[in-house]
């Protein structure tokens, strides 16, 4: 029996928009930012940012490296920040719903390859829906709080641990291939989810 829920956040509750954030960097002067953009696992200085290796400020440096020199000057955090926030779209009404509703009847957590300013760009997404991202989890294992990220299997036998979980009795929910491998190797059950289609009644259909 199912008693603890786990959701990946980026392609599972908020949709992802690679080609919006990619047209939103080349605006601000970096034309190469889909070199290192991927939608499950970050390469280089982006994903030393989502492990907690650098600084929000040190990220906004390595982004100004690539900036077209003429273009430099006029480009302020508050663009970088903007830019990066292009990679996340809103999550429906319904996704939040269903994360609270769940929560009356299961341990709901998240485990996330992600970084400060998106955390930051998906709060204010709840509240736009009058909800604190915080009410919709019992805890949120976020990559660079922890120092590691997924596929690597120590990030998920942390969460096990720090979540006091039996992997038998957890439902782990992704849209990434490896990450689900990962979680299948310590004996948690998963769902491949494919972005698109209608995450309240798969979970649903599946917790049946």
């Amino acid at each position: 029996m199912i008693e603890n829920i786990v959701f990946d956040l980026g392609g599972v509750i908020v949709p992802l928009n690679r080609e919006a954030c990619n047209k939103a960097f080349e605006k601000i002067g970096f034309p190469d930012f889909n070199k290192i953009l991927n939608d499950y696992v970050q390469e280089g200085f982006f994903l030393g940012y989502e492990k907690g290796e650098i600084t929000t400020n040190e990220f906004r440096m390595m982004i100004r490296k690539g900036i077209d020199p003429a273009l430099l000057g006029k480009v302020s955090d508050k663009e970088i920040d903007a830019a990066m926030g292009a990679f996340l779209e809103k999550p429906g009404l319904e996704k939040i719903e269903l994360l609270l509703s769940l929560r009356k009847r299961y341990r709901v957590f998240l485990l996330s390859n992600t970084n400060p300013i998106a955390i930051d760009v998906v709060k204010d997404y709840f509240e736009l829906h009058g909800k604190r991202m915080e009410e919709c989890f019992d805890a949120m294992f976020l990559s660079f709080e922890m120092g590691m990220a997924k596929p690597d299997i120590d990030i998920f036998e942390e969460m096990v641990k720090s979540g006091n979980m039996i992997p038998s009795k957890t439902l782990f929910i992704d849209d990434a291939p490896a990450n689900v491998e990962t979680a299948s190797a310590l004996g948690i059950e998963t769902l491949l989810f494919v972005p698109g289609t209608d995450l309240v009644s798969i979970v649903n259909e599946r917790l049946k």
